[in-house]
């Protein structure tokens, strides 16, 4: 139990010494970054890709991969104002919203547990599908006139906090708690780590792996209700891309992307990584596409990192002969 600990923390921490450098280098270079009002506005803008994240790090960790996560953001938007207007409920179109994502999450769960499919181009070709499903419904434009009980989720604020805040404030430590202290979570693990060997206990690999696309899924739709929220209107080209950048702050924060190993913590300070970046780099006044090249360059070292980690554990293990 202790070493388990151990290493979960020694593999946080090439995230948090990045996170501070690059906090310190910011702060030296602008007077406005290293403050609490600044910190929120880092965590307003990527409480989509963490809300996003948060659900892919239960299907990474569970040894598959999901490309579906910006696509599921789009077609649950464009839904949601199809339906908002069309004069639904709000709570009614919230719980539609959230079993769309959990719908699209049991397809990909089913068809890489059930049918064996390799997830990365399963989940990559029900991208495609469910894009093409978001242009159509919208006809590749945008739905105004949202109302704005719908719109809280992401433009709301409780006192001084907004509501974004509040909802990754929330979300990361529920499901560190089922991730890291449930049965559930330990057979995420289990099973990425070794799915054979966990079915030999009894585990149930393919319903562990089910049910974490069905719960990424439904987190995607919430992603996606708090983004359609911070625009003020449903566009069919939202969440473009959002799950790569999400993976990124999953390898970033020591999440193995074969499976088996990695926190939410780690994904948490992944996101604060590339939600620092972007806002350092706006604020010394650089080109947005500085934040692209640096945020390369952290992934290639957060995988050099990850790679250097494999190799000496196999080397380990080839010198005890096993």
């Amino acid at each position: 139990m202790r070493e388990a600990v151990y290493l979960k923390i020694k593999s946080l921490i090439p995230a948090t010494i990045m996170l501070v450098l690059l906090s310190v280098v910011f702060s030296v270079n602008s007077p406005y970054f290293f403050s609490i009002k600044n910190f929120i506005n880092i965590v307003t803008q990527t409480a989509t890709m963490s809300i996003l994240a948060i659900g892919l790090t239960f299907v990474v960790i569970g040894g598959c991969m999901d490309l579906s996560g910006g696509s599921v953001i789009a077609l649950v938007s464009v839904a949601c104002g199809e339906l908002l207007t069309a004069g639904l409920p709000v709570p009614l179109v919230f719980l539609a919203g959230l079993a769309l994502g959990a719908i699209v999450g049991l397809f990909n769960g089913f068809c890489v547990a059930k049918l064996g499919m390799h997830s990365f181009v399963m989940t990559l070709s029900t991208s495609i599908m469910v894009k093409g499903i978001a242009f159509a419904l919208s006809g590749g434009g945008t739905i105004y006139g949202l109302p704005d009980t719908f719109l809280c989720l992401g433009s709301g604020k409780i006192g001084s906090l907004p509501v974004p805040v509040l909802l990754v404030l929330i979300l990361f430590p529920l499901f560190q708690v089922i991730l890291g202290h449930t049965v559930f979570g330990y057979h995420v693990y289990a099973v990425g780590e070794n799915a054979r060997g966990a079915e030999m206990t009894g585990i149930r690999a393919d319903r562990v792996r089910v049910t974490a696309f069905v719960l990424a899924g439904i987190l995607y739709a919430l992603a996606a209700i708090v983004l359609t929220g911070q625009l003020g209107a449903a566009v069919s080209t939202s969440g473009e891309d959002m799950e790569m950048t999400a993976l990124a702050c999953l390898a970033i924060g020591g999440v193995s992307i074969t499976g088996g190993r990695g926190s939410l913590m780690g994904t948490l300070l992944g996101c604060l990584i590339i939600g620092v970046l972007t806002n350092g780099v706006n604020l010394l006044n650089l080109s947005p596409y500085y934040t692209d090249f640096i945020q390369g360059l952290v992934i290639y070292g957060a995988l050099f990192i990850e790679c250097s980690r494999v190799l000496l554990q196999r080397r380990r293990r080839t010198n005890r002969g096993e």
